[in-house]
């Protein structure tokens, strides 16, 4: 990834956060997930019942999917902090449906610009996958 094109995301991950809906947490997540050619935002939704909250991850992953992509090449990711919030472990699994290749990659931004590079494995190793249900294309 070129450091233009790194400068582009950060900076629309920037513009995205602020459509946040946060009322409960004041926390703000911004995603954006790379499919083929396109690019897909989310943001995290909160609700005042809890469970009911969706992630900016699982949000951006979700729209990509409404729109036929079943396979996610990349995802950036930045939140309010001042360090480096990796996605919980519900996104994580989430991630894990769609990033089944060990060289997907996932960008973790601070709020500076700085950013960390993961793959999916590092996030989650030993992940639970369609394999582990013994799939028989049922």
């Amino acid at each position: 990834m070129s450091d233009k094109n790194i400068s582009t995301i950060y900076s629309k991950l920037k513009e995205v956060i602020h459509n946040a809906y946060v009322p409960y947490s004041n926390f703000r997540v911004a995603s954006i997930c790379k499919a083929g050619n396109s690019f897909y935002y989310g943001v995290n939704v909160e609700n005042s019942s809890y469970p009911v909250t969706l992630c900016g991850e699982r949000n951006a992953i979700s729209t990509a999917v409404s729109n036929g992509h079943k396979q996610i090449d990349e995802l950036y990711l930045l939140t309010d902090s001042n360090d480096f919030a990796t996605p919980c472990g519900m996104c994580r699994q989430f991630m894990s449906e769609f990033m089944e290749s060990n060289n997907c990659k996932i960008y973790i931004f601070n709020w500076d610009g700085k950013y960390i590079e993961y793959t999916i494995n590092d996030l989650l190793k030993s992940r639970f996958t369609k394999k582990d249900l013994n799939y028989k294309g049922i």
